[in-house]
């Protein structure tokens, strides 16, 4: 899939902004790491997507920087309620699978925020395999990637103020 399609599909999928990057634009950091061995979000060891399971740092580490090509994405939420908050993640969620569903069938890596959610019960928590390992959803910050910094250097809209939150959502692929 080249870059013309891949954008064609962020616009069809309204996110607010996409920004291609390259692998030197991805910025993977040991305190973000951290967080996630600190279970800040409470998704530690509970899915595949997510450290423990998601491999080792170098492991994650390798899944990123296999890809020579790469858009961060983001969609700005309005959040003033509890009942904003969820509504948004849903919202989020429900457009980061959408544009996994777009792209399914090429080699191309869609990383979102929190766990994967592909199944209801995820076998992680019985301590067995994954039933559908080409379907992990990966989380961006349990592969150690530092949003905040890369939303920031590629001057996207991390706080949209009064209220509105940007999620991100990074593509990773290889062919032009």
């Amino acid at each position: 899939m080249n870059k013309e399609n891949l954008e064609s599909i962020f616009k069809e999928l309204e996110f607010d902004e996409y920004k291609e990057l390259v692998p030197e634009d991805i910025i993977i950091s040991k305190d973000v790491f951290y967080q996630c061995e600190r279970n800040t979000c409470g998704s530690f060891g509970t899915n595949h997507g997510c450290p423990p399971h998601a491999g080792s740092e170098e492991e994650r580490k390798n899944r990123v920087f296999q890809y020579k090509n790469g858009y961060m994405l983001s969609m700005i939420v309005p959040i003033k309620t509890r009942k904003d908050m969820i509504e948004s993640m849903e919202k989020v969620a429900n457009r980061t699978k959408a544009l996994r569903k777009a792209v399914s069938g090429e080699e191309i890596l869609v990383m979102g925020a929190g766990p994967c959610t592909v199944c209801k019960t995820c076998t992680a928590l019985e301590g067995k395999p994954c039933r559908f390992p080409e379907k992990i959803e990966y989380s961006m910050e349990g592969s150690g990637i530092d949003v905040v910094r890369m939303s920031m250097n590629l001057k996207m809209t991390y706080n949209a103020g009064a209220g509105n939150v940007g999620y991100f959502t990074l593509v990773l692929y290889n062919k032009v």
